[in-house]
């Protein structure tokens, strides 16, 4: 299992950390090529409107 980590917004390095803890591979997802292989996504801050700006212009 692959979970990528939104490098958007900040607490990308404790995402992958804590990942890394549970044995899961993590890695940083910057572009829509990035998301390849992932079995999951986690969107770092929880921001709504930053992560709804995001969303509509992809």
């Amino acid at each position: 299992m692959r979970i990528g980590v939104l490098g958007l917004q900040g607490a990308v390095r404790e995402h992958l950390r804590s990942l890394a803890q549970l044995g899961i591979k993590g890695r940083i997802v910057k572009k829509q090529e990035d998301l390849s292989g992932l079995s999951g996504l986690i969107l770092p801050g929880g921001e709504s409107t930053a992560i709804s700006l995001l969303a509509a212009g992809s």
